[in-house]
């Protein structure tokens, strides 16, 4: 995951913490979604995010479950 970790919590390089984690599935997640993406973002990345994608038709998730190895969402759209 891009950031800097302290105590746990993970910073991008402007210092502000990463704390969520934003899922993508692009097909119904219950039926085994054909893709899934995940991703860290902060909480105003996550809600900016979550509203514009469900506008657009998409399936998202928002919780706190961020593990190593996420990448950053992408500041300009999905990019995978």
């Amino acid at each position: 995951m891009t950031g800097i970790a302290e105590d746990r919590i993970l910073f991008d390089s402007s210092g502000e913490a990463l704390t969520h984690r934003v899922t993508v599935y692009l097909g119904a997640p219950a039926d085994g979604a054909e893709l899934t993406m995940e991703y860290a973002a902060t909480w105003a990345e996550a809600s900016e995010f979550t509203m514009a994608a469900v506008h657009a038709g998409l399936v998202v998730t928002v919780d706190g479950r961020l593990r190593p190895g996420l990448r950053r969402l992408p500041r300009y759209g999905l990019r995978h």
